[in-house]
């Protein structure tokens, strides 16, 4: 059976889609998914690796040195994080990750891995996240962005264009849902700007709510940051907004297309010009905005169905290897 390792037992979204994913699985032996956030957990189940899933997800030390830049690679904290993540990723015969570009990056931080790969995609959990049952009809068009103040979202990016849309004059709606590390930097830069279209306050909802907000919005923002991590993902925001039917404008990276086409979602370059050039495009061309939505919904739908009986056929392989 299906069994898992974790560090603190977090309800959050990809937990929650391996267990969809695994929950009818008849197999002859005991098989552990290491859940992310739990590196150190693998040595304590080391000599277990033979059959061990280890959902690799991001790299600690990418993210607090690159990512988030909360120390240097000099700090012993560094090394510390390095050496878990290349132990993890050194030993493990099985590792998941999101995207296959992501993978070559840690590869390039850590070393040739020489056990078997399987790409998750981060996906969105379909009972939190569907399409509205009813038509929008909002007076103006209401775009979101939402999400932790971090780097990897270049909200300054995000900010800047909705100053150059009020400055050319266009009428939107905009909410910014969330906090967190350079928040009150981001708030600064929100009342330099004068932003009278756009409401952000640097409060968190539930995830419930935030399902219901994507719904009751017509375009979502993804991310627009400038580390490699931010090139080499498909963020959350992005499988949530078309599994909700809703158009999505992020930045281009090559991992997008490893899963979408260009019709699925709105990809532009990373600058406020750009952003708002597309925003402009997309509110001015109904059929545009409502063509992506449905692409979007449709690929979303494919990806999560192949994914599923892919994911259920690796398990069962190494269950018959075992």
């Amino acid at each position: 059976m299906i069994k898992y390792i974790f560090r603190q037992n977090k309800d959050y979204s990809r937990f929650n889609i391996i267990k969809q994913f695994t929950k009818d699985l008849k197999l002859k032996n005991d098989i552990y998914i290491l859940l992310p956030f739990s590196k150190n957990q693998f040595f304590l189940n080391f000599f277990k690796r033979d059959r061990i899933i280890n959902d690799f997800f991001i790299s600690n030390f990418d993210t607090y040195v690159y990512d988030r830049k909360k120390i240097t690679a000099k700090n012993p904290r560094a090394w510390w994080k390095f050496f878990q993540d290349w132990f993890n990723f050194k030993f493990s015969k099985y590792l998941l990750s999101d995207t296959y570009t992501h993978f070559k990056y840690w590869e390039s931080l850590f070393g040739k891995y020489k056990g078997e790969l399987f790409v998750l995609p981060v996906l969105a959990d379909k009972q939190i996240y569907y399409p509205l049952d009813k038509e929008l009809n909002n007076k103006k068009i209401k775009i979101l962005f939402y999400g932790s103040f971090i780097p990897l979202h270049g909200i300054d990016i995000i900010l800047e264009a909705f100053s150059l849309m009020e400055k050319a004059g266009v009428d939107f709606e905009a909410k910014i849902i969330g906090t967190g590390q350079i928040y009150s930097n981001m708030k600064n830069l929100y009342e330099k700007l004068e932003l009278k279209n756009v409401q952000m306050d640097g409060k968190f909802i539930d995830e419930n709510q935030l399902a219901q907000e994507i719904r009751e919005h017509d375009i979502i923002l993804g991310i627009f940051g400038d580390s490699k991590k931010a090139k080499s993902v498909v963020p959350n925001k992005l499988y949530q907004a078309v599994a909700s039917k809703k158009t999505i404008v992020t930045m281009y990276s090559e991992a997008i297309f490893e899963f979408f086409d260009e019709k699925d979602l709105i990809v532009c370059d990373r600058n406020a010009s750009a952003l708002c050039e597309n925003l402009i495009k997309l509110m001015n061309n109904s059929n545009l905005l409502e063509s992506t939505a449905e692409n979007g919904y449709k690929k979303f739908l494919e990806i999560y169905d192949k994914t599923k009986i892919d994911f259920e056929n690796f398990i069962n392989k190494i269950d018959n290897e075992i």
